[in-house]
């Protein structure tokens, strides 16, 4: 969360004024990935890196933004943002104006600067950049967001500008989550609850196996087509196909014909389950049982949704089998990104060590990893 002095900065150079600044958290599953778009439940928790919003409203009826991170430099009439082309990162700055448009909220000029920190793949840097732009934009505009109008406000954005048909799980833990918590949240009934992650003898550690996700738009909307399509045949609404009983999709799955597509809901309603056997875990401190949880989630998303690749099968089953791994799995949407782990406290370094080593002999790639630290959700860094 460090930078704002240095944006700040940047900010005053380029635009000639003081801007106000915020900052919004990437996130990492613990469990329950692919489940939030069918109604399931999950628990993210941010992390310490994310992206930083410098905004400062201007009267001169343009929308002026740039990037830390891109050398891309946005300057477009307000009456042009729509026009910016697929691939800028400038339709988000846009997209979270046409959105806050349709709400009734009229920015007619602004400049803003974003930096981002958030390492590797998989956590989320998207739903950071776009909860913290509508965030910034409506501090500055005094026009503020009720948190899960907010969160809704950023999935908009990604599914009308960015073309992601994503859940509202991150855009949740974005804007929710305290520190020193994971986020309880039913993507169905939009109820949530933290769950403290108060334990200094474990340590959830994020490692990125640096392959760049690959095919993950395409991907990620065709899974979300065959989850459709599964629940269309059980005659349940999409949104709510995790919300189904595993012992009634037991006796059911056979009615869908498709085995991909079978498998697809297998791992919807599994996942669902395992997200309860995971909080009941933790809650009370089973680490070895939390480890399962994490290792079975891994499997079906490899077998049944098919989501993940060999970089992160090798280097989840390597951390497993270091001493002091209690588990380890895929995190996010897949085809590369990240792996999170909990391990010992004191069996960090040598585990890592070790575990990265293997992966690197077997890939050429020494892979990034963090101790992950939740530090809360969205906010204004001004004072």
């Amino acid at each position: 969360m460090g930078g704002d002095e240095n944006i700040t900065a940047r900010f005053i150079a380029r635009y000639a004024a003081t801007p106000q600044v915020f900052w919004a958290p990437g996130r990492v599953n613990l469990i329950g990935d692919h489940v939030d778009y069918c109604g399931g439940t999950v628990l993210p928790m941010p992390i310490q890196f994310g992206t930083t919003v410098a905004v400062h409203l201007n009267d001169n009826a343009r929308v002026r933004g740039s990037s830390l991170n891109f050398a891309e430099v946005i300057d477009v009439a307000r009456t042009n943002v729509s026009k910016l082309p697929v691939g800028s990162w400038g339709r988000f700055l846009c997209g979270a104006l046409a959105v806050l448009a349709d709400l009734g909220i009229d920015i007619h000029g602004v400049d803003v600067m974003v930096a981002g920190d958030i390492p590797g793949s998989g956590l989320s840097s998207s739903a950071s950049l776009s909860v913290g732009l509508l965030y910034a934009l409506t501090s500055v505009a005094g026009r503020p967001l009720a948190p899960l109008q907010l969160a809704l406000a950023a999935q908009r954005l990604e599914h009308e500008h960015i073309g992601v048909q994503c859940g509202l799980m991150d855009q949740a833990v974005i804007v929710l989550a305290e520190p020193g918590s994971a986020l309880l949240f039913d993507c169905y009934e939009h109820r949530y609850r933290s769950i403290a992650l108060d334990d200094a003898t474990v340590k959830v550690v994020v490692v990125d196996t640096g392959r760049t996700r690959q095919l993950v738009h395409s991907a990620y909307n065709a899974r979300l087509n065959e989850t459709r399509i599964a629940a269309d045949v059980l005659g349940v609404s999409p949104a709510a196909l995790a919300r189904l009983d595993p012992r009634v999709f037991q006796s059911r799955e056979h009615e869908i014909i498709d085995s991909v597509v079978r498998g697809r809901a297998r791992h919807v309603v599994s996942e669902a389950a395992r997200v309860a056997e995971a909080v009941a875990a933790l809650e009370l401190h089973q680490w070895a049982v939390l480890g399962g949880v994490l290792l079975r989630s891994h499997e079906s998303l490899r077998e049944d949704y098919e989501v993940s690749c060999s970089e992160l099968d090798v280097l989840a089953m390597s951390l497993a089998a270091q001493t002091g791994c209690y588990g380890a799995r895929m995190t996010g949407a897949g085809f590369g990104g990240s792996v999170v782990a909990l391990l010992d406290a004191d069996a960090v370094e040598v585990a890592m060590a070790r575990a990265t080593e293997t992966y690197a002999s077997r890939f050429g790639i020494t892979p990034c990893w963090f101790v992950a630290r939740s530090l809360g959700g969205v906010r204004s860094l001004d004072g």
